[in-house]
């Protein structure tokens, strides 16, 4: 999963594999707001998505900063927990969809 959400890989990817999507995810952060373009196959369930999602967001000790409970939700509005286990396109999700991830410090608000 790391080679397919490999930020390089992201423009090759989508050429090599018609099926793949490219999904933009947008992570807000008390501190900051970043974005990643990831290349995945729309047919993998939601909670391996966001494993690998939280692979690329989070370094080992960045990760201890932040509450367990992170928020997803789709461009359309629509909330998803992590534990969903639909597909992605099942999900709504389509090419060059963006998704938000909201992450909340430990003790914050």
């Amino acid at each position: 999963m790391n080679q397919l959400m490999s930020q390089d890989n992201v423009r090759q990817a989508s050429n090599d594999q018609p099926n793949s999507y490219t999904v933009i995810v947008v992570v807000n952060t008390p501190q900051s707001t970043f974005t990643l373009s990831i290349s995945i196959d729309p047919s993998i369930p939601f909670n391996q998505f966001i494993i690998g999602i939280k692979e690329q967001i989070f370094a080992q000790k960045m990760q201890a900063q932040y509450e367990d409970t992170i928020e997803y939700q789709l461009g359309n509005g629509s909330l998803i927990q992590s534990n969903e286990s639909r597909t992605l396109q099942s999900l709504g999700f389509t090419n060059n969809c963006t998704i938000y991830v909201r992450l909340k410090l430990k003790g914050g608000k």
